[in-house]
């Protein structure tokens, strides 16, 4: 008999294609397992919803189930400046939004590939803990920053989660009264940083083949025979300015093996991104489609003398 695993996405509309290729990923490796995928959203557009679906229809071992954030009452959102959004803090809500029959979830991020069976990850000893994650690269500095003494702090990207404890820890709650009570003046990874202040050290260490860290090309864990590759970061593989490298042609790889094959790359929006784009296009000896970009940003920065 097959396994029931249960995974969990948090997203907002525009990570609705995003969660769709992260779920190709899943299903494609892990054929003899039932994937259970529950997606709490506060809107998607209408086209990655029907697609969602078809891709339901594709798989024989995936079934999806949709939650929709209709009232934020009660709930603090902090949302620092940068590509943290409020939808980051929906892997709270699981708990309380799925049936209690649902014990245990794996939340991802929609930033992820799977590369491989992700049952050893699902079947992890918890070792009573109320969740398992991967310690974040800089932990001494964020335990500084929001005042953690055990000098663990973990990344929230993958997340496996003893549910049932979950609710009797009544955690839900205690998450949102600290981010009313810190306020902004300390948090900058926003739903992490709350996680790891109210956990304060009290996980299990997830090994991080599980979450294998990528920065536009960097692997912070180069020999680790990764599971999961988590594209962490605002520069994401689907954008124009992202470094050509095997972590990207991975990411494309299951692009053109979903039902959004039609995605193109982004092209960003801030000066920063320009000169990304502009600089990996004349590395790839697109000098024309760089100069193009060089000269938006002179327009930009020289509009007031000269328009």
């Amino acid at each position: 008999m097959a396994e029931q695993i249960h995974i969990g996405f948090g997203i907002d509309k525009n990570f609705g294609r995003f969660a769709g290729i992260t779920i190709t990923s899943l299903v494609y490796n892990n054929i003899q397992h039932d994937l259970n995928i529950h997606i709490v959203y506060d809107e998607l557009l209408p086209e990655d919803m029907d697609r969602l679906k078809k891709t339901e229809q594709l798989y024989r071992n995936l079934t999806l189930h949709f939650y929709q954030i209709t009232s934020t009452e009660g709930m603090t959102f902090i949302v620092p400046p940068g590509h943290i959004t409020q939808a980051m803090y929906y892997r709270y809500l699981f708990a309380d939004l799925l049936p209690k029959s649902v014990k245990r979830l794996i939340y991802m991020d929609a930033d992820i590939i799977c590369k491989d069976d992700i049952l050893p990850l699902w079947q992890l000893d918890l070792q009573g803990k109320v969740l398992a994650a991967a310690r974040d690269y800089g932990e001494d500095r964020s335990c500084d920053r929001i005042g953690l003494k055990n000098g663990r702090y973990f990344n929230s990207g993958v997340i496996l989660m003893d549910l049932t404890k979950w609710r009797r820890q009544k955690l839900t709650q205690k998450l949102f009264r600290w981010l009313e009570q810190v306020g902004s003046t300390k948090i900058l990874w926003g739903d992490q940083d709350a996680l790891n202040g109210v956990i304060d050290g009290a996980f299990t260490e997830l090994p991080k083949k599980y979450n294998c860290i990528v920065i536009n090309n960097t692997t912070l864990n180069e020999e680790l025979q990764a599971v999961i590759v988590h594209y962490i970061d605002y520069v994401k593989p689907w954008h124009s300015y992202y470094v050509d490298s095997d972590a990207k042609e991975l990411y494309w790889q299951y692009v053109k093996k979903s039902l959004w094959s039609d995605l193109r790359p982004v092209d960003g929006k801030s000066v920063q991104t320009v000169m990304m784009t502009a600089r990996l296009l004349h590395k790839r000896g697109k000098y024309a489609e760089s100069a193009s970009y060089y000269e938006a940003l002179l327009k930009y920065f020289l509009k007031d003398k000269y328009e």
